[in-house]
């Protein structure tokens, strides 16, 4: 059971560490912040008017197109936790469905929960292969069997694959599967075992930014989610890179993800013993309330410079369970946040169709985007056919889709080649909200100077020390 609930801990620290190529700062969609992959074509609702439907896929029929999207929501450890993916990706079916439908066509979510369970999480995949074209939105952090993702057969019988496009890829098997795909790429080389040595790449974004407002000599506390190896391995190259780029590791600990106040007890005498002044919790967003509070009541919060932590903080309750002992706390997105608010049209339309927006909801209203972008670029390749939406026609569109920014709603990464972007946004948690800090400008990201990611190889497992 613990093994489970320390899986929430990182959620996604590597993928959001930011990693993959680098990018620009302005918004790569014109003027309105819209690509034309993410509205209906013309060309294509003119087909819509003289086409005549068929079914040519298992979960396409002349009147839907019908995905599924897999989360680990009900639980005895964190009730809720990936509800957001599943209100995202209602949200975006909401919005295809009002503006025009795909390939003339409604689009239907089927919401499947993995119970944070690997038995469950390979159960829905098979029901999937049987009655949706695909998968979107996937947020199941136990998904270590893709046997029946990789082998689906088609309507035809061959053994194409179910597209899957993912919010999370926390197992190697999901990030290297041919038919999976993430809306935040790791950018961990592949093919992989599972063990030993694996290449990584992070980005400096982040860490440029603290340099440049802090100074170079940074170094600190680091707690490391212990509860099972993929945790860890998943962890250990975000602080060995940090360690690369200059961030001295003062002192490591493992923590649990069922770890109380007390038990952070060490970790902030740790920091006050060496006069740390930067502090990375790699834990969800608990972990760093619990931390931050310790650190509040052992008189150290002010003697940090930078607590560090990527989207998992990014969650009203760390703001009403942390209250003042959080403030100050940094949280580095890779997409645009709620609080941009006006300033670009596709945050608008997440946040029109989406009433309880948070970070995962909006990772799965891209990952709608993704597919929607697929599905039209499969039209356009098969001379803006209807018909032509089958699960091989998908694949080939996404595998070919090196340029996707979702309308500027996130920085620009490379879908098909698996390679995320360096691109952030910074937040700061000031006055009790959270506030933009680089860049300033609403609807931008910081791409640190476009400077290539770190690469770093290493046996993950054997890094942790903690």
């Amino acid at each position: 059971m613990k093994a489970r609930f320390g899986v929430i801990g990182f959620v996604v620290v590597l993928a959001l560490a930011g990693c993959g190529s680098s990018g620009s700062s302005k918004n790569s969609s014109g003027d309105n912040g819209l690509d034309s992959n993410t509205t209906v074509p013309a060309t294509q609702n003119a087909a819509c008017k003289t086409a005549t439907l068929s079914s040519p896929e298992v979960g396409v029929t002349d009147k839907t197109i019908t995905v599924s999207t897999l989360a680990d929501v009900d639980n005895g450890f964190r009730p809720g936790l990936f509800k957001g993916s599943w209100d995202g990706m209602k949200a975006w079916a909401d919005y295809v469905n009002a503006n025009g439908g795909l390939a003339c066509r409604k689009v239907v979510v089927k919401t499947k929960d993995s119970h944070l369970s690997a038995d469950d999480t390979k159960a829905a995949i098979a029901s999937s292969c049987t009655d949706s074209v695909a998968t979107v939105g996937t947020t199941s952090l136990f998904l270590s069997d893709v046997t029946t993702m990789n082998n689906c057969k088609d309507k035809a019988g061959a053994a194409t694959g179910l597209l899957d496009i993912a919010d999370l890829q926390t197992e190697p098997v999901q990030q290297c599967s041919p038919v999976s795909f993430a809306t935040l790429p790791s950018t961990s080389s592949c093919p992989y075992s599972g063990t030993g040595p694996r290449t990584y790449k992070v980005g400096q974004t982040q860490y440029d930014y603290y340099f440049n407002k802090y100074g170079k000599d940074l170094h600190g506390v680091f707690a490391i989610p212990k509860d099972t190896n993929s945790t860890i391995t998943s962890s250990m190259p975000i602080f060995r890179a940090e360690n690369q780029l200059g961030i001295k590791s003062d002192a490591e600990f493992g923590v649990s993800g069922l770890a109380t106040q007390p038990q952070y007890t060490p970790l902030v005498q740790a920091i006050k013993s060496h006069n740390s002044n930067y502090a990375r919790n790699g834990l969800d967003y608990k972990g760093t309330v619990l931390e931050r509070k310790e650190a509040a009541a052992q008189g150290v919060n002010d003697q940090v410079k930078v607590w560090d932590c990527s989207v998992q903080c990014y969650d009203k309750r760390l703001l009403s369970e942390g209250g003042k002992a959080v403030e100050g706390q940094y949280v580095w997105l890779n997409i645009l946040p709620i609080e941009d608010k006006g300033s670009n049209p596709m945050l608008d339309a997440f946040l029109q169709y989406d009433k309880t927006p948070d970070g995962f909801g909006a990772q799965a209203f891209v990952a709608g985007l993704i597919f929607q972008r697929a599905v039209n670029d499969a039209m356009a390749a098969n001379n803006n056919d209807p018909n032509a939406i089958t699960r091989k026609n998908l694949l080939t569109a996404v595998k070919g889709m090196h340029d996707f920014d979702g309308g500027g709603f996130v920085p620009k990464i490379d879908v098909g080649a698996k390679v995320g972007s360096v691109c952030l946004v910074g937040m700061q948690v000031q006055n009790g909200k959270f506030v933009r800090v680089s860049p300033t400008e609403p609807g931008k990201f910081d791409c640190g100077g476009d400077k290539p990611p770190v690469t770093l190889t290493i046996d993950a497992a054997k890094e942790y020390k903690g």
